[in-house]
């Protein structure tokens, strides 16, 4: 007998969670018949004509309760009950608290409860809906190792309650070699979109920028143009927020700063693949996929020792404490000037990125669902 899980797919957009989303239920699409699941995505009105799970495998309905409302709870747990679900699955904290099946919650990060990223009344309100769902989950799945550990400290979650299964970056946009596409073709198109001419570099701005630590990869990338004497260009994607917040672009025009703001992921994909280095050295992550992007290009990559960026580095990027700006220049400067050392890690890079995939983040939490329904099924 197949076993029915719901999955909360109003959550699909274009962050983070969003992402997971999309490919968390791709995935398990995929291999759902194998494992005997039969899965039910939950959309809502503003997501149930998205084309992200046109053509999967899935059982798909709409919710026309607003997210983050009394009424979602009544009407989640009706829907539990209508479809016949033998568990429930949250890629949020927001959880259905009435339901009659176990639930299972995702917890990515929990930078709302150390950085102060909202107005005090709505970060005491976002960290009660994280601790409600701890204690409301039969299971919680983490993105890394270092999550959980912060679910266990923070949230007073046990040990046997968590699971690590970390994420993956999508091979099929982000990857070092394009077919069909000759290289000056690509640069051609990066010299017209984006105004790239010469050695580049990246890093990332974000609408939550005070874990970013934007400030100090531009700081870095400075040091390294003035101790070197190299000319490039620093290319910020993202939102605005963090760029502005660490002094605007005026402040860093010594770098070459070109803002390319809102970038589709083809175009991503592309400035990752030429890109000399990503410099992403924040205070915390729950994962950190931009740099796992990146190096699935062939991007090498200098992060920080900040949450989890270690766990998903492992060796295939350098790893400086999030205020080495000497460090993380002459790592740079190493790069744009030693064509044997960017090969080095870009090889580093592209093998650490194809040790994670979402095939493996399906599975694992396939494995969370049977695993919580048969602790269920035990008797007392």
């Amino acid at each position: 007998m197949k076993l029915r899980v719901g999955f909360d797919a109003r959550w699909y957009n274009d962050s983070g969670v969003g992402t997971y989303v999309a490919e968390a239920i791709r995935a398990m699409a995929e291999i759902q018949s194998a494992n005997d699941i039969e899965l039910v995505v939950y959309e809502s009105e503003s997501t149930g004509g998205r084309a992200a799970f046109d053509g999967l495998n899935v059982e798909r309905i709409v919710l026309r309760s607003p997210k983050y409302s009394l009424s979602e709870q009544f009407e989640l747990a009706r829907r539990c009950r209508l479809d016949r679900l033998d568990l429930f699955h949250s890629p949020f904290y927001v959880v259905p608290l009435f339901a009659h099946c176990p639930v299972v919650v995702t917890i990515h990060d929990l930078i709302p409860f150390l950085f102060p990223i909202y107005s005090p009344v709505k970060q005491f309100v976002v960290k009660n809906g994280y601790q409600l769902a701890a204690r409301r989950a039969a299971h919680i799945i983490a993105d890394s190792a270092n999550t959980a550990r912060d679910v266990e400290r923070l949230l007073g979650a046990s040990p046997g309650k968590i699971t690590a299964a970390p994420i993956a970056a999508d091979r099929s946009r982000y990857f070092a070699q394009p077919e069909g596409i000759e290289v000056h073709d690509e640069r051609a198109i990066l010299q017209k979109k984006f105004g790239v001419a010469g050695p580049y570099v990246m890093a990332i701005s974000a609408r939550n920028w005070r874990h970013k630590n934007l400030g100090g990869a531009l700081a870095a990338i400075e040091l390294a143009v003035t101790s070197s004497g190299i000319n490039l260009q620093t290319i910020i994607y993202g939102p605005p927020d963090g760029l502005n917040a660490s002094g605007g672009a005026p402040r860093w025009q010594s770098v070459g700063l070109r803002y390319a703001g809102y970038t589709a992921i083809a175009d991503l994909a592309m400035l990752f693949r030429y890109a000399r280095a990503f410099i992403m050295p924040s205070f915390y992550e729950g994962f950190g996929l931009p740099i796992l992007e990146a190096m699935a290009c062939g991007c090498p990559v200098i992060t920080s020792n900040g949450g989890s960026l270690p766990e998903v580095a492992g060796s295939g990027a350098q790893v400086f404490a999030p205020n080495d700006v000497t460090g993380m220049a002459s790592a740079l400067v190493d790069l744009l000037s030693s064509d044997e050392s960017f090969y080095r890690w870009r090889a580093a890079a592209l093998h650490r990125a194809a040790q994670f995939s979402w095939q493996r983040t399906a599975q694992e939490t396939i494995n969370v669902y049977r695993r919580v329904l048969s602790l269920r099924s035990k008797p007392l």
